[in-house]
């Protein structure tokens, strides 16, 4: 049997701007603090694809893959998991963004979905709580988002440095995600092309919005080329020269130290 829920909210700003603000799922961890990731996996159109996303749930690092189908016309975005986990059998819903009088927006997100015939009892009832948590947060920082998000835009700094080392891939990926810490601060995930993603959602200074960065490894003959991209938005409706030329210091500082302490697994060859 499926069970449905419908989630909504109305959001001070017009239904283009909202859907496409979900619609954008590869940039949203630069404006979403609990999105750590996502990428579009296979296309089958301009308007069908398929997409693998991870966020940060409470410390943890959560992901899925999802078929999205978005018509741009009747502002709807269509989604079904691809691979729905346990106790589900499917998990599919919709996004529809409808205007209204004064300008603003409905924003109603529903769910559909049916559990596995192995279910646990009282499966059911968990899932709902889960949605019933999560879905008004994601609202909510929608609505939160819909005001600020050309600021926020505008304020995104970006900066990469790289570094040879004589060690293997295996042991700089390693070796940067238990830099990381205990994960109370940053979450971090390798993804399948030996990628390492990270992001701080937490103890945040009050000017930054996002902290997050890639590591990308590529070993050749004499040793593994280590490229650290950093990506900082800062907070506020209005940021000065002054306070970007700061905020991309303090980046570059984060990624020399990061650098420094990869290139002690072996003989530094050569920087950027």
């Amino acid at each position: 049997m499926t069970a449905e829920l419908t989630h909504e909210t109305v959001v001070a700003a017009p239904p283009r701007l909202l859907f496409d603000l979900v619609a954008d799922v590869v940039e949203a961890p630069r404006y979403f603090p609990t999105h750590l990731y996502a990428e579009v996996v296979a296309a089958e159109s301009a308007e069908r694809d398929l997409v693998a996303r991870w966020v940060i749930d409470q410390g943890a690092v959560r992901g899925w893959r999802l078929w999205r189908t978005r018509d741009t016309e009747a502002l709807t975005i269509a989604f079904q998991h691809e691979t729905p986990k346990p106790p589900l059998s499917h998990m599919r819903g919709e996004w529809r963004f409808e205007g209204q009088a004064d300008g603003g927006t409905r924003v109603r997100v529903r769910h559909a979905y049916a559990l596995a015939p192995d279910a646990p009892p009282g499966a059911g009832d968990t899932v709902a709580r889960q949605l019933d948590g999560n879905v008004p947060g994601q609202l909510r920082a929608i609505a939160g988002l819909a005001g600020s998000i050309d600021a926020l835009r505008r304020n995104t700094v970006t900066t990469a440095r790289s570094v040879r080392v004589a060690a293997p891939r295996a042991a700089l990926v390693a070796a940067a995600a238990r830099a990381m810490g205990d994960g109370t601060a940053w979450a971090h995930l390798e993804l399948p092309d030996g990628r390492l993603v990270f992001k701080r959602y937490a103890g945040l200074p009050p000017h930054l919005h996002t902290v997050s960065g890639e590591l990308r490894c590529t070993e050749e003959a004499s040793g593994t080329t280590v490229r650290l991209t950093g990506t900082a938005t800062l907070a506020g409706p209005s940021v000065d020269e002054e306070a970007t030329v700061a905020a991309r210091k303090e980046l570059e500082a984060d990624l020399h130290e990061r650098l420094t302490l990869l290139a002690r697994l072996g003989p530094r060859a050569a920087a950027d």
